[in-house]
């Protein structure tokens, strides 16, 4: 394993065949008639390890580095930039002349080499001469011969570039005899952040509470680089400590400075993506038991089971939809199915979607999609679906925009088949208004009624609801649950509130404690919006949409 690095042995290998092989089976080569790759592109998300990679590989198959960035070729005047790119080539040529292994690496290749039909002048130019210099100089590969003291040396060119951005690279540059060969650096899985863990924390003196492979499992999504400010906010966490406590002794890094590191630390993929949300238990919602156990099936059960659903070839479900009537907890459903299944939640809206500006709604969701992807286990959630994605036959609501959202949307869930622990999930008061396509089997698989609560639901909530509220002994909540037939969640966190507000209006001061008075007043004041004939209709939603 090259020094400092974890958890890429693919990647590592795949640069050692491509930098040392060349030198070491230069007969064999000759006798099969194979043609060494004579360009490598790596691309993966940032963060991943692309540059060390190549920077370590170098130093240990012994090879002179050539570096090659924008910020070092680009010049302020005509021809400058050109020249330096000539110079670079010419001492790696020189180098291989001297039967040396030789990287030419180009780092951010997308920035030094983009797209010449949305390039300006000088960038095209600048492709322009790499593209000779590609041709010219890997040419020479392991055929750059020199003979000193009767021996036969070979010398040979690697050209390796790196970018975030593969498809920012002009085409051009991308062809076989260029940079031929291109490696995925993917981020880390579970087993390769445990290696990356292992490796950062050689210096941490680790409490042992600390479990390195249970922390790697909840780290979804961290590339390297996030490990490793993950690692130094932990020993900061226990600096902090020392910082507060200036007498005690040298302290171990424990697990609750690496949940407090978390805290500050998150998937750098993620960022401007993923949302941030106070953690919400299944006990903080009152009642929804059937709905409840349905969710830890759908969300976490594939990921906290995964053997069992592999060894009985169960597919886990690609969508879930949640429907009912307003203020049934539908948003607070999902967010305690994130919280517990540790997924990372990504929300999208229609405010998101929608944009003057052509095709820049389904580019969203492609890059919200992709994100998912790459920081997988992770939730996609469209609150308010039917905002989003409404019915194409009916062209008062679905304009030429939503049609192309609904088609990009559809293709985006069609495409999850290869995208292992995404799920995306959708809540709505108005399923009638969804497109037939969205809620066939192998979209939204699993599709939920969230009804108001029951009796003993409706007493849970108002228990819930009433946890920092003072109650006099005579409160009778039970009774309360028992008159509030028809009430949703939102609607019992209102009655709570409006009673302790009665309170305060009586007496701003002196008040202490709500009295069944004051629930009273507040049940006159706030009455249900549903009716057993509207709950009827809801119930009933799903049977008609699968009859029609």
């Amino acid at each position: 394993m090259a020094a400092g690095l974890a958890g890429m042995d693919d990647t590592l290998e795949a640069l050692r065949e491509a930098l040392s092989w060349p030198m070491q089976y230069s007969t064999a080569a000759v006798q099969l008639g194979v043609r060494w790759p004579k360009g490598l592109l790596l691309h993966g998300p940032p963060g991943c390890g692309k540059t060390a990679a190549v920077h370590a590989v170098a130093l240990e198959c012994g090879a002179a580095m050539h570096l090659v960035t924008a910020a070092s070729i680009v010049g302020a005047f005509t021809g400058e930039s050109e020249r330096r790119l000539r110079d670079v080539f010419a001492a790696a040529n020189k180098d291989a002349e001297a039967g040396q292994l030789v990287v030419i690496f180009l780092d951010e290749v997308d920035s030094l080499c983009p797209r010449r039909e949305s390039a300006r002048q000088q960038e095209a130019r600048i492709v322009g001469q790499l593209l000779t210099l590609l041709d010219g100089a890997t040419a020479l590969g392991p055929q750059c011969k020199q003979v000193e003291h009767g021996k036969q040396r070979l010398g040979h060119i690697l050209v390796v570039g790196a970018t975030s951005r593969p498809n920012a690279v002009d085409p051009a540059l991308r062809r076989p005899g260029r940079l031929e060969r291109e490696i995925l650096v993917p981020i880390p899985d579970a087993a390769a952040r445990t290696s990356i863990l292992r490796l950062l924390t050689q210096r941490l003196p680790l409490d042992g509470s600390v479990d390195l492979q249970q922390l790697a499992f909840e780290c979804h999504g961290y590339t390297g680089a996030d490990l490793g400010a993950l690692c130094r906010e932990a020993g900061m966490s226990a600096i902090a400590f020392l910082h507060t406590a200036p007498r005690s002794m040298m302290r171990l890094v424990t697990a609750d400075d690496f949940v407090a590191a978390m805290k500050r630390v998150g998937p750098s993929m993620a960022r401007g993506a993923a949302v941030e949300y106070r953690p919400i238990n299944w006990d903080d919602i009152g009642g929804l038991s059937a709905v409840k156990q349905q969710l830890k099936q759908a969300v976490e059960w594939p990921l906290r089971h995964s053997g069992a659903f592999e060894r009985l070839g169960l597919s886990p479900p690609r969508g879930v939809l949640l429907h009912g009537p307003p203020g049934c907890s539908k948003t607070t459903l999902v967010r305690a199915a994130a919280t517990a299944s540790g997924a990372t939640l990504i929300p999208l809206s229609g405010t998101q979607l929608y944009s003057m500006h052509v095709g820049e709604g389904e580019a969203i969701l492609r890059e919200t999609f992709r994100r998912a992807r790459l920081v997988a286990p992770s939730i996609v959630f469209l609150d308010e679906l039917d905002s989003l994605v409404g019915k194409r036959v009916d062209r008062e609501i679905a304009s030429d925009v939503t049609a192309r959202v609904l088609s990009s949307f559809l293709t985006e869930m069609d495409g999850l088949e290869l995208a292992q622990g995404v799920l995306v999930m959708g809540a709505t008061n108005r399923p009638q208004a969804l497109d037939a396509a969205l809620i066939r089997p192998g979209r939204f698989d699993v599709i939920l009624y969230v009804p108001p609560p029951d009796e003993l639901g409706r007493l849970q909530a108002l228990q819930i609801h009433t946890r920092k509220i003072p109650l006099t002994a005579d409160v009778n909540l039970a009774t309360i649950a028992a008159c509030t037939d028809c009430f949703t969640g939102a609607e019992l966190a209102a009655v709570c509130r409006e009673a302790a507000l009665a309170a305060l209006r009586e007496d701003i001061e002196g008040a202490r404690r709500v009295h069944p008075r004051h629930f009273t007043f507040a049940l006159g004041t706030i009455q249900p919006h549903l009716t057993a004939a509207d709950l009827a209709e809801w119930e009933a939603w799903p049977e008609r949409a699968a009859r029609s």
